[in-house]
């Protein structure tokens, strides 16, 4: 089996399809603990669920409690970070920082830092709990909408280290990339100390399948191949109630039909892709060397970061 790295995109509280995704490739075997994963905003919730063990079922309650608590405060925006972070503290074990770390193949967590430093942030290692909890919540900070009337997300911890120094003020993952990534970060940029790095290992990531819950087309994210590809069909006949549903499903509360329904979405899609790849006859290359390979340039990697 060929050894991918799967990147998924932004989508507010669309998280439920990049977990359904992530489910259905590991249920098939298309993703084993040596894939590198990484995500922005939804994406990131995403990957450090899956890359914790999380069960993919108490991830999408854990959407619904959120959404729940919504309805209960009347009001979306603004509250998603506070209620984030209260989920991600229950849900994630206390030794979540180390079940990542040791996790054979990374699990990234984008975010852009404003200050102290203007630079863009791929978090690999965690220090602690809170750590992780921090990036996911800072890459999930999409300005105006997740934090209240704030354009940034303001941490009160330094998150290397977790002294009481100098507070990090960030913004969404979205913003480390290109806009034809749509978010998907690149571990192909950014080095594994988590920043930008003319040395960064460009090359050593062969083949990246991108995941996005908006068609590729309609969001224009263009940084994969097609057939590197998992998202919705684009429905041609009404482009715009699809995108409006979407949409309406990633700012407001949902019911639990809709984020289980997002959930069974992104695992056929995920299956659609497996069946697409079946039938190119992708898999059927060298196994053995593809592995070799794949180890050897991730050992560079760490070796050059």
């Amino acid at each position: 089996m060929q050894y991918l790295t799967l990147l998924e995109c932004r989508g507010g509280l669309l998280f439920p399809y990049h977990i359904g995704s992530l489910a259905s490739l590991s249920y098939y075997g298309y993703l084993t603990k040596v894939n590198p994963i990484a995500g922005s905003s939804a994406g990131a919730i995403a990957v450090v669920s899956h890359g914790a063990n999380i069960d993919p079922v108490q991830a999408v309650e854990g959407t619904i409690r959120i959404s729940e608590k919504y309805k209960q405060l009347g009001r979306t925006r603004g509250n998603l970070l506070s209620l984030l972070a209260t989920e991600l503290n229950e849900l994630l074990p206390v030794n979540v920082h180390e079940v990542l770390n040791d996790r054979d193949g990374l699990v990234g967590v984008a975010y852009k830092e404003i200050f102290p430093v203007n630079r863009n942030i791929l978090e690999t290692k965690y220090s602690c709990k809170e750590h992780v909890i921090d990036s996911v919540c800072n890459s999930s900070m999409f300005p105006f909408f997740a934090n209240g009337p704030w354009p940034c997300r303001i941490s009160r911890k330094n998150t290397k280290t977790n002294d009481r120094i100098i507070p990090t003020i960030a913004v969404d993952g979205f913003f480390t990339v290109p806009r034809e990534r749509f978010g998907c970060p690149d571990f192909n940029v950014l080095n594994e100390n988590g920043v930008e790095s003319a040395n960064a290992g460009s090359g050593v990531i062969s083949r990246c399948v991108t995941i996005s819950v908006f068609p590729h087309d309609v969001v224009a994210l263009t940084a994969s191949d097609k057939h590197d590809r998992i998202s919705p069909m684009e429905n041609p006949e009404n482009k715009v109630e699809q995108l409006s549903n979407l949409l309406r499903l990633a700012t407001q509360a949902g019911t639990r039909e809709e984020y289980f329904k997002l959930y069974e979405d992104g695992w056929k899609d995920a299956e659609a892709w497996i069946k697409e790849e079946e039938r190119r006859n992708y898999w059927d290359l060298d196994e053995r060397s593809r592995k070799e390979d794949y180890f050897k340039a991730l050992s560079d990697y760490r070796l050059l970061n």
